[in-house]
């Protein structure tokens, strides 16, 4: 049996052989006369359409690798412009914060050459974490020449006074701690009194006569007295008069000029220039 199959696959081989050698053999006659062969006309057109469809979906095939491709290269762009941006807008933070640094280092400068008095520049290099507002420590100190009691003040107005030197460092008291005082007076009518912190946004303008000349509105700047702090320099607004009948005294609300959360820059004024 199997020795039939074999004889009978060669022998099949054979014929498909002899017909492939006559085929060719007629279409290469054919194709020499001029003449058109009507086997080669029927295969044409039984494969055209096979080749046809086949070169369709090679298009769509091509033009779904394309796409994916395209889409692949426009997601990679997109992050690496991602990136860029995010690469920008750190720099352009940097050079915003620089930008501020330096208006508020040159205001503070500017202010130097303008006082009458002699100062110290600092800059504050940290803050009291557990009364945010109220202190604060300065890169100053008793090398620089800053002594216990100097008036800290910026281009907007009084900041506080030096509390404690160190020999490189200091710690300044706002105005806004319970524990600080400083003479005060009102600018318009020259009304004197004293500023005292009260732990909050405002500041209290006390021990003022009981017709003392004070509205709302009025600036309030120090008085100079005790020659500690110098004369003249913004502590704020009064935002609110407040008579005393029984102390026949006058206080008032006080809106400091300065905001305290915000401080970089500051003057330090030496001891002992409150009058001039």
């Amino acid at each position: 049996m199997f020795n039939f199959l074999r004889n009978k696959a060669v022998l099949t081989l054979l014929v498909l052989l002899c017909l492939g050698i006559i085929l060719g053999m007629v279409a290469d006659r054919h194709s020499q006369s001029g003449r058109s062969w009507w086997l080669r006309n029927a295969i044409s057109t039984v494969v055209s359409p096979i080749n046809t469809a086949a070169h369709a979906v090679g298009g769509v095939f091509d033009g779904f690798i394309g796409i994916f491709r395209s889409r692949a290269n426009m997601g990679a762009e997109n992050a690496g412009l991602r990136g860029r941006v995010k690469e920008l807008e750190a720099e352009n933070t940097k050079l915003r914060e620089s930008a501020y640094e330096n208006l508020s280092l040159r205001q503070v400068l500017a202010l130097q050459k303008t006082t009458t008095f002699k100062t110290i520049a600092a800059e504050v290099i940290s803050r009291d974490a557990s009364n945010w507002f109220d202190t604060a420590i300065v890169n100053r100190g008793r090398g620089s020449g800053v002594e216990t009691g100097g008036a800290v003040f910026n281009h907007l107005g009084l900041i506080g006074q030096i509390m404690e030197v160190n020999p490189v460092s200091s710690q300044v008291v706002f105005l806004t701690d319970q524990q600080s005082g400083v003479g005060g007076m009102v600018q318009r009518s020259r009304s004197a009194g004293m500023v005292l912190g009260q732990g909050s946004d405002d500041l209290l303008l006390t021990y003022l006569p009981k017709d003392a000349d004070v509205m709302v509105g009025d600036v309030v700047v120090s008085s100079g007295m005790g020659k500690v702090i110098p004369k003249g320099i913004p502590i704020g607004r009064v935002t609110q008069v407040i008579p005393n009948s029984l102390a026949d005294t006058t206080s008032a609300v006080v809106k400091p000029s300065v905001s305290f959360d915000q401080v970089e820059q500051v003057l330090i004024a030496r001891v002992g220039q409150g009058t001039q």
